[in-house]
């Protein structure tokens, strides 16, 4: 997207919806870390970008499928108990926010109204955004637990929608994973596909440099 595209859309929004792994902060690396540390009793490698963006249940779901693990539900919720903490650990420990992002967001902050809408366990997500300085920024939070279906269902974008009583034209979500873009189309809501810096940028693209310059 250009620059003008950028600002035109900006222009005609009042709701701003976050995405936060991989989108603000570079956490798919933890993520990824705590997926294959949890599945490594199984001799398993875990591709994170299979599976990025869905709640830590659906994702060790679609990892057990794929490599024909039969788990009964007490070993998937071991497995979903166990990948959490570690990435609790790890995000506490390492976590750092994607250059640029955080000047958007303090930059928007009272332009925009401002929600997130995570994957994550709302444990995690507290300390996430308490390490890179975004406690208490964003209303409302809407983690895994919030939902009874996650990306890419709606349904957290259309809580975030109905707290701050905005129709889906009146908002726009930012989003890295195709799930949470999915999610953002049957929302009805516009979306960005945040990339990483450089990146070819195709239509619907944009890097937090070029979200910057628009955002004047």
């Amino acid at each position: 997207m250009s620059v003008l595209e950028l600002r035109q859309l900006l222009s005609r929004k009042r709701v701003m919806i976050f995405d936060f792994d991989g989108t603000i902060v570079d956490s798919s690396p933890l993520h990824a870390r705590a997926f294959n540390e949890a599945f490594a009793r199984f001799g398993a490698w875990v591709d994170y970008s299979r599976i990025a963006g869905l709640k830590t249940e659906d994702a060790v779901n679609n990892i057990a499928r794929e490599l024909g693990l039969v788990l009964s539900d007490e070993q998937a919720a071991a497995l979903v108990h166990d990948k959490r903490q570690r990435a609790l650990r790890l995000v506490a420990a390492e976590l750092e926010a994607i250059d640029g992002s955080i000047d958007f967001l303090r930059r928007a902050q009272g332009r925009y109204a401002m929600a997130l809408c995570t994957s994550g366990s709302r444990a995690t997500i507290e300390v996430a955004l308490a390490r890179v300085g975004l406690a208490h920024f964003f209303e409302p939070v809407v983690c895994a637990e919030d939902v009874a279906r996650g990306k890419p269902d709606p349904q957290g974008f259309l809580i975030a929608l109905r707290h701050h009583r905005a129709q889906p034209d009146e908002a726009l979500v930012f989003e890295d994973a195709e799930s949470g873009l999915a999610a953002a189309a049957a929302a009805g809501i516009d979306a960005i596909h945040v990339v990483a810096r450089g990146s070819a940028r195709a239509n619907g693209q944009a890097d937090w440099a070029l979200l910057n310059q628009a955002l004047g």
